[in-house]
């Protein structure tokens, strides 16, 4: 690998590393680390009370809560999975087709895993 390839490569693994750290400080904001899973996290079930007007809101509090745990733990994944490529020299190869992904959706999306064309076949 050349010097200028190593200087990227090290400047994407930079960006997914501070990506992780700014997802990961989001869920502890409403969600525990499960300590038995990496890059898990768990939202408490709320205390109900004796009141169904409270106690309404906040299961929907919690419900909205558990999908957007689900979305953040579904990117440290993808994440996780870059900086694994990166180490293996296959960042930027679809994991599905197996040819280049596009640079320019690697910029916007440094995670990405998929081209364009199989992660639409796959929507």
């Amino acid at each position: 690998m050349n010097k200028k390839n190593n200087k990227k490569i090290n400047k994407i693994k930079n960006t997914l590393i501070a990506k992780k750290k700014f997802i990961t400080s989001q869920l502890q904001k409403f969600a525990k680390k499960n300590l038995k899973i990496k890059d898990d996290f768990k939202t408490d079930f709320p205390k109900l009370g004796d009141h169904q007007d409270e106690n309404a809101i906040e299961v929907s509090d919690y419900e909205s809560k558990l999908s957007v745990e689900h979305d953040l733990e579904n990117e440290l994944k993808n994440i996780e999975g870059a900086l694994k490529k990166t180490s293996e020299n296959t960042y930027g190869i679809c994991s599905s087709c197996g040819n280049q992904i596009n640079p320019k959706r690697l910029e916007i999306m440094p995670e990405a895993n998929l081209c364009i064309k199989c992660s639409e076949k796959k929507k």
